[in-house]
């Protein structure tokens, strides 16, 4: 799997906002949870398959986040450009 990673030191009440050009999967992680993905164990998300760009999350806790944008299989990757930005 290809994807597209940023990583955030966020609050518990924070919002991020994630701008993608065209429909794919986005997750975000926790810090335990973003070690699972990679692993390809069972992990636990916020998100999922999304159309409409731009997308708002609401951070649940104080910690690191991870903000995952998939691009698809390893050898058909899509070219997907993605902007994550941290309200205020």
């Amino acid at each position: 799997m290809k994807y597209l990673h940023r990583i955030l030191k966020l609050k518990k009440g924070s919002h991020i906002r994630v701008h993608f050009d065209q429909p794919t999967k986005i997750l975000l992680l926790g810090d335990f949870q973003y070690k699972n993905y990679k692993e390809h164990r069972t992990y636990e998300y916020r998100g999922g398959e999304l159309e409409k760009s731009p997308q708002r999350f609401v951070i649940p806790n104080d910690g690191l986040w991870h903000v995952v944008v998939e691009r698809g299989g390893y050898f058909h990757p899509k070219n997907i450009v993605a902007n994550v930005e941290v309200e205020n």
